[in-house]
C-alpha cells in the first residue's frame, strides 16, 4: 500500500526555505570584540593625531613650507633630504608610515604586556630621526600616565626633524605650549657619529646647540662617545626620584649613544631584550648599561615593521581614521545568534519528523479498498 510522507511534501520546502533563512541570519550577525586596553589605545592614536593636527598648524603659522610631494597629508613631520644637521641618510618611506595615528596603539599593546601601570617611571631615548615615532610614543606615555625621563640625540638622519628652525625640540614646545603634553626632553646630545656630531658643519653644530638654547633643554656635550654615555648613565640616575627604579627603558631608532654602534644596532632584536644584559656588544650604549641593572629594554628602529607586524592601516591615500582597526577591535560571526538558529533549524527537523510519523500513523489506520475485495 501507498502511505504518503510528509518528507516530500510541501513541509521539505519549508523545511529548506527556513534553513536558508536560519543561515542567512546567522552568516551576517557579527559581534565586535574589543582589543585589550581598548579605551586606552583609542585614547594614545587620538592624542597623536591632535598632536599632528597642531604641529601642522603651527608650522602654517611659522610660514614653515610642507613638502607637497614627500608630505602630501602636510603633517610637517617629514624633512628634508639634506640640511646642516642631518647626519645620515633615513628611509623616507619608514617615516612615511609613522605618520599613522594608530602606531600609538603598539606602544601602550607592548607597554601593557611589559606590564607598566600609571605612575611608572621609563627611562627614553629618542632621536630626531623619525619624530612621528617620537610623538606616537609620547601619546601612549601620556595615554598610560607613565612618568618618562627623555634624553633626545637632537640631530637627525633625511627626512626628519631635519630642519635647523624647526628641530625636535621646538616641535615637542610647541606640544607644551598647547598643554598636549606635561613633559619632554630633559636633556640634548648632538647625535650623530659618536653622538658627537661629527662630520656636520659648524654652521650645523651652531643650529643644534641654538635649538637646546632656546628651548631651555641642558647639552650632554662629552668629548667621546664613552663621555656621552657615561653621560647618560648620571643624568638618568639624577632624574629618577629617590627610592624609585626605571621600569623600562625605550630606545627610538638608532641613536649610537643609545645602541653603543651600527653593528649593535642591527643585533638588537625589535621589541622587548629581556637578555640585552647576557649578550657582548662593543662598545655599549646606555640600553646595555640599563640591562646590566635589570632595567628591561624596549626597542623600535623601523616603524614599517611594527606596522605590518599590527596589520595597520596604510597611511598611502588618506590619513588612517584613530582608534579603528584590528589593533583596536575585531568583527567575529555572533556565536549566540548561530547556537539559536541551530536550535531552531533542529527543532523544526524534529518537528517534520513528528508530523511525518503522525501521519504515517494516520494512514495507516486507513483500510485499503483493493485489499477490502
Amino acid at each position: 500500500m501507498y502511505r504518503p510522507s510528509l518528507k516530500s511534501g510541501w513541509s521539505l520546502i519549508l523545511l529548506f526555505i527556513f534553513s536558508v533563512i536560519l543561515y542567512l541570519i546567522a552568516q551576517s550577525s557579527y559581534v565586535t570584540i574589543k582589543a585589550d586596553n581598548y579605551e586606552k589605545k583609542v585614547e594614545a592614536a587620538t592624542l597623536m593625531a591632535s598632536f599632528i593636527d597642531t604641529l601642522r598648524a603651527e608650522q602654517v603659522r611659522l610660514g614653515i613650507p610642507f613638502d607637497p610631494i614627500d608630505d602630501p597629508d602636510q603633517t610637517g613631520l617629514i624633512g628634508a633630504a639634506r640640511t646642516t644637521i642631518t647626519t645620515d641618510r633615513g628611509s623616507l618611506s619608514d617615516k612615511q608610515a609613522a605618520l599613522n595615528p594608530n602606531l600609538a596603539a603598539i606602544f601602550v599593546e607592548e607597554f601593557s604586556r611589559a606590564g607598566l601601570k600609571a605612575g611608572d617611571f621609563i627611562a627614553v631615548g629618542i632621536t630626531g630621526s623619525n619624530p612621528a615615532v617620537n610623538l606616537s610614543l609620547y601619546a601612549a606615555i601620556k595615554a598610560m600616565e607613565l612618568k618618562p625621563s627623555i634624553i633626545v640625540s637632537l640631530s637627525s638622519a633625511s627626512y626628519g626633524a631635519n630642519r635647523e628652525e624647526y628641530t625636535w625640540l621646538d616641535m615637542e614646545a610647541i606640544l607644551k605650549r598647547r598643554g598636549l603634553i606635561d613633559f619632554g626632553a630633559a636633556y640634548a646630545s648632538l647625535g650623530g657619529k659618536d653622538d658627537l656630531g661629527v662630520g656636520l658643519s659648524d654652521d650645523g653644530i651652531k643650529a643644534l646647540l641654538a635649538a637646546m638654547s632656546r628651548n631651555g633643554v641642558d647639552p650632554l656635550l662629552g668629548s667621546t662617545l664613552e663621555d656621552n654615555v657615561k653621560a647618560r648613565e648620571i643624568a638618568y640616575a639624577q632624574l629618577l626620584p629617590q627610592g624609585s627604579r626605571y621600569k623600562l627603558f625605550v630606545n627610538i631608532g638608532r641613536g649610537l649613544a643609545n645602541v653603543g654602534s651600527e653593528p649593535n644596532a642591527n643585533q638588537i632584536l625589535e621589541g622587548m631584550n629581556r637578555r640585552l644584559a647576557e649578550e657582548t656588544f662593543v662598545p655599549e650604549g646606555i640600553m646595555m648599561v640599563m640591562a646590566r641593572e635589570n632595567v628591561p629594554v624596549f626597542s623600535m628602529q623601523h616603524a614599517q615593521r611594527w606596522i605590518r607586524r599590527y596589520n595597520l592601516q596604510s597611511t598611502t591615500g588618506n590619513m588612517p581614521e584613530p582608534g579603528v582597526g584590528p589593533a583596536f577591535s575585531l568583527k567575529k560571526h555572533n556565536v549566540t545568534v548561530a547556537a539559536v538558529c541551530l536550535v531552531l533549524l533542529l527543532a523544526a527537523i524534529i518537528a517534520v519528523i513528528i508530523l511525518d510519523r503522525h501521519d504515517r500513523h494516520f494512514m495507516s489506520n486507513i483500510v485499503d479498498p483493493d485489499e477490502e475485495l
